[in-house]
This record gives structure tokens, C-alpha cells and sequence, in this order.
């Protein structure tokens, strides 16, 4: 979860709820979507079902999501690991004294991304202008328009 708008690449309006901290307290969720970033060693990558909670002063991620969503995470001595479902080590950092693992992430540009994506749904998506990801499902599911293969939406 996130608080500057300005990160997403795009934004499910239709999202809505509450997220509850560890300390009890809760906070609104205005919309879900997705980021991408660039790893250290320069590949790009996308975090998927990112939050947009307006005035949230720092980024979260939950390593519980991460799991539920098929990547590896493993603590062990002083670092944390994050696999993707591929095997590709997504992220590794090393435990503070506070035990609040911190990750900096150089935010990436989508044209220069989806250079890179293989996924059809993103390649279908940017070759038809950038539609709105419900509308390309919905245009594949009607059969609006042939060739279009199954889509699925990302977020």
C-alpha cells in the first residue's frame, strides 16, 4: 500500500475498505492497482494489488500477500528474501535493529516497461493505445475484435 497517487501505473476506482494495523487502527482504501520498479541490478518489475491509501506517509508491502500470491519469502539469519513464482529473487534486505525491513525502489517509467512484458494481457494493452484493462477483457470476452487471445485482468 502507497499514499502518492503518482506512483500507479493504474488504478481500480471501483476498489473501496479499510485496511487495520497492527496497533488497532484503521484506514481507508480509495483505490487498487499496480507499480513498477527497477531493481538493482537494472530488471523492471511490477508490484500487483498495490492500495492507494491518500496520506499514508510510507510504502508497505505485506510479505503475507506476497506469499498468498506465490512468491517465496524467507527470513533467515539477518536477511529477508522475496522469489518470484519464476525462481527470480525479487528482493533481498538486510534486518534493521527495529526488525522493519526497508526497500527502496527507483520507480520505472511504463513505456520503457512494457518494452520488456511478455504477459499478453500488458501486450494487448499497449498495443491497442492503452485501454483500460476491464475494457480489453471485456472486448475479448465479447469477441469484439478478432485475435484478441483471453484476457485477464493484471490487478
Amino acid at each position: 500500500m502507497t499514499g502518492p497517487r503518482g506512483k500507479f501505473k493504474e488504478l481500480d476506482e471501483s476498489v473501496s475498505g479499510r485496511v487495520k494495523f497492527g496497533d488497532g487502527s484503521t484506514v481507508n482504501v480509495k483505490e487498487k492497482g499496480w507499480v513498477a520498479f527497477q531493481c538493482k541490478n537494472g530488471e523492471e518489475r511490477i508490484l500487483q494489488e498495490v492500495y492507494f491509501i491518500p496520506n499514508l506517509c510510507n510504502n508497505i508491502i505485506s510479505l503475507g500477500q506476497l506469499s498468498e500470491a506465490g512468491n517465496r519469502v524467507i527470513l533467515e539469519g539477518d536477511y529477508l528474501w522475496v522469489y518470484e513464482v519464476n525462481g527470480k529473487l525479487l528482493m533481498k534486505v538486510k534486518k534493521p535493529e527495529n526488525w522493519l525491513y526497508k526497500i527502496s525502489l527507483e520507480q520505472k517509467k511504463l513505456s520503457y516497461l512494457l518494452t520488456k512484458l511478455e504477459e499478453n494481457t500488458s501486450l494487448w494493452h499497449a498495443r491497442l493505445g492503452h485501454v483500460n484493462f476491464r475494457a480489453l477483457e471485456f472486448m475479448s470476452k465479447e469477441e469484439m475484435a478478432l485475435g484478441i487471445p483471453e484476457m485477464i485482468q493484471p490487478l
